[in-house]
């Protein structure tokens, strides 16, 4: 019997029961994993040490059975617990007496594709749980900081935490804008050298994810502002001046978004004025093509209107005369509109 492993879990929507632990103080860290489906396991996972910080992290599909268990055994308010399943809210704060309920959008790329993932906090005295909606994060960072000896983070609380996965959450978007830039100049390049009808349709795209970051990060700005501001316990002093820097990094990320929509909406107009340039030569060269054919087109017309009487037809050079008169024309026309660079 092939084994089923938990990333298998996540691809084919499978609800999980695991969740990943990470406990540290001043001195150790240490990972783990622990089956919440077990009611001694997470009253054990509720019971933290004196001076450690447990970060619970659980990704992908959770019934709303063991999401309950998870709120009953950490004192979370039953209303969060439903509203976690709940990925159509805004990013938003919160504030309750033992801890604080922070929603955010965490956007980052698996491959070619941009991930929107809806993700909940949990930030206690002494734990943060965060809840995600599929495997994958922007959090590595993190975890090896904390796995690093001497590492701020471990001099620190959970409060300290829940700042350094904010940030690592706006990270990610300067991430995500760098790499719809990169892919803005590269179309840039494209449109410069010939216009497609698929340039339009990549220049849509683009504009597209940069929307869906736009209004993820606009929230999260007010999230932020009402952290640093909120007076609660929970937020120390000492943290109040990075989440500040948080706050600075967000109205950063809005001022990127704005400046990448307005180079999309110039590689538009660039677009159409590139297309526009083109059906005008194009129309130029009919033109030029039509204007040398209409005195062609009346020479011709004059000797084939058949009359008894037309002295030129009885004449043994008339054929190649008219000829030479049209070629004539012809030439002159086109030097004129050569002389006068109309072409």
């Amino acid at each position: 019997m092939t084994d089923i492993t938990i990333q298998d879990r996540y691809e084919k929507g499978e609800p999980s029961d695991t969740v990943d632990v990470i406990e540290y103080d001043a001195d150790h860290s240490r990972a783990f994993e622990v089956n919440i489906s077990k009611a001694e396991a997470l009253t054990a996972l509720s019971r933290i040490p004196e001076n450690t910080v447990r970060w619970i992290n659980a990704d992908g599909q959770y019934s709303q059975a063991l999401l309950e268990k998870l709120g009953d055994a950490f004192h979370v308010h039953p209303l969060v617990i439903r509203n976690v399943a709940n990925t159509d809210q805004r990013a938003k704060v919160d504030v309750y007496p033992d801890f604080l309920h922070i929603v955010a959008k965490m956007i980052y790329f698996r491959g070619d594709t941009m991930v929107v993932e809806h993700i909940n906090f949990l930030l206690g005295k002494n734990f943060v749980i965060t809840l995600g909606e599929t495997k994958g994060d922007v959090f590595d960072n993190i975890r090896s900081w904390i796995n690093s000896e001497g590492a701020h983070v471990r001099q620190n609380g959970a409060d300290y935490l829940m700042y350094l996965l904010l940030d690592a959450i706006v990270e990610g978007y300067f991430d995500v804008l760098e790499t719809l830039n990169q892919k803005t100049d590269d179309l840039e390049e494209l449109v410069m050298a010939d216009t497609a009808q698929e340039h339009l349709h990549a220049i849509r795209e683009i504009k597209k994810a940069l929307l869906k970051v736009n209004k993820c990060i606009w929230p999260l700005r007010d999230v932020a502002s009402l952290m640093r501001n909120e007076t609660v316990g929970l937020i120390r002093m000492t943290t109040e001046p990075y989440l500040r820097d948080v706050y600075n990094h967000i109205v950063q990320a809005i001022d990127s978004t704005e400046t990448s929509r307005e180079l999309l909406s110039s590689l538009t107009d660039l677009h159409i004025s590139n297309v526009s340039y083109k059906l005008n030569e194009i129309m130029k060269v009919l033109t030029i093509i039509s204007t040398l054919f209409i005195p062609l087109t009346f020479v011709a017309g004059v000797y084939g209107m058949n009359f008894r009487y037309m002295p030129e037809l009885g004449q043994k050079w008339g054929y190649p005369l008219v000829w030479l008169v049209m070629i004539i024309i012809a030439a002159g026309m086109m030097y004129f509109f050569k002389k006068k660079k109309w072409f």
